[in-house]
């Protein structure tokens, strides 16, 4: 099944399995929030995860002026039915990832507790996802399963081992992850490149050299 048919609307599956993966991920830091006694700290950190979502979102569909600006011309209407792609999702992700940063500073809440739950956020959703794209979707099954087990292996030790006691050790686990994936990617899928990389493989390197940048830095 490659794409769903709702009413007028066509997304692709792939699609339609990252929205529940959000969705999972969403819940799932509701569910830890309520377990903390601090509503309103709890209150602010889950409205600035959602408002991040909300936002990469748009950003999503709205970066179709940039990767079709002849179909918006011709049709406007396509903005509600078609998204940006994969590049789109990059840059609303890049975007995303930054408000939640700026927005973060200026809560009176420890940066890296923030850090924490959108880090929570991100594995599970990660993890959700490639689970399913693995169950549903036949193509590069090893790769999908092979990031669904990293994503999750980290979810279960920041909830249980606590690892994420300093930046360091936060950056410490991006930069591991951005060089796994950038890995597997290399030796398990065949993509488009630009100089080399693919975009989502520029995107990782992006993220291990912001990392190694921030090491020693408070953000906050």
């Amino acid at each position: 099944m490659d794409i769903i048919q709702i009413g007028s609307f066509t997304i692709l599956f792939k699609w339609f399995l990252l929205g529940v993966a959000i969705l999972f991920g969403i819940v799932l830091i509701k569910v830890l929030l309520l377990r903390l006694p601090n509503r309103e700290q709890n209150k602010a950190i889950f409205d600035l995860l959602t408002n991040s979502v909300f936002l990469g979102f748009f950003i999503w569909k709205g970066s179709l002026l940039l990767t079709e600006p002849s179909l918006v011309i011709k049709s406007p209407l396509s903005l509600l039915y078609f998204t940006g792609g994969r590049s789109g999702l990059i840059l609303a992700i890049i975007f995303s990832i930054y408000y939640f940063i700026y927005r973060a500073r200026k809560l009176d809440i420890s940066m890296l507790v923030t850090l924490k739950y959108g880090l929570l956020f991100s594995f599970s959703v990660l993890s959700v996802y490639h689970f399913l794209f693995a169950t549903f979707v036949e193509d590069n099954f090893i790769y999908h399963v092979l990031i669904g087990i990293y994503s999750l292996t980290n979810l279960i030790l920041i909830l249980v081992k606590r690892i994420l006691s300093s930046y360091k050790s936060f950056f410490s686990v991006i930069v591991l992850f951005s060089f796994y994936k950038i890995i597997l990617s290399l030796v398990l899928i065949n993509e488009n490149t630009v100089f080399i990389f693919s975009m989502e493989q520029w995107f990782f390197i992006g993220l291990i050299i912001l990392s190694l940048y921030l090491w020693d830095r408070k953000l906050q």
